[in-house]
């Protein structure tokens, strides 16, 4: 014989904001999708944050704030860009910040290091009508409780590498020249 348990409200015994769920559950998920068009322009060949502070038109950014409410979560972080460079497809190297802190593989001698370079839906270097993208996942332990700013970046072998945020370097007004949207999304999870 099966029960059903039906209730109005949960509240933890000593705070109502911070009931423990079991290790593995969604704690709370926060989402920005940009549809602005915009560019970022790297400074020499260092990291260059997709936050509104480097856009060109100051408001359109890959970034998002979430709080956790334990600081034994973790923050899965998933984020997709639509993009089309100025420099060869293959020499764009994305990554995540927390903050300033980098979130990337390890050092390795003088090699760059990030997460992901973008999928070659079109190899060829045309810089005027052909967009790119580049998909990263990113498991970070912050161990804190405050409010965390987790920011797309890439870096690019070239000096002064641009990328065109949501369409493609030429914007003529013709179907050869796509938009789209980029989002990040961060879910803290339970342990």
């Amino acid at each position: 014989m099966g029960s059903t348990l039906t209730v109005d409200t949960i509240q933890g015994a000593t705070t109502a904001a911070n009931l423990k769920l079991p290790a593995g559950s969604i704690l709370q998920t926060v989402v920005h999708q940009e549809d602005g068009v915009t560019t970022f322009t790297a400074d020499g060949t260092s990291e260059e944050l997709l936050s509104a502070s480097n856009a060109a038109d100051s408001t359109s950014h890959v970034s998002l704030t979430i709080t956790p409410k334990y600081a034994d979560s973790k923050i899965l972080l998933n984020c997709h860009v639509f993009y089309e460079g100025n420099q060869v497809l293959h020499s764009y190297l994305w990554a995540f910040h927390r903050g300033s802190t980098k979130l990337a593989a390890p050092a390795a001698g003088s090699r760059r290091t990030g997460i992901m370079i973008p999928s070659a839906g079109y190899y060829d270097n045309d810089n005027a009508s052909t967009p790119d993208s580049v998909h990263m996942m990113y498991y970070d332990s912050p161990n804190t409780t405050d409010a965390i700013t987790y920011t797309a970046s890439y870096n690019n072998s070239n000096s002064g590498a641009v990328i065109y945020l949501n369409h493609t370097v030429t914007q003529t007004d013709n179907s050869s020249y796509e938009r789209g949207i980029s989002i990040i999304v961060a879910q803290e999870i339970a342990q």
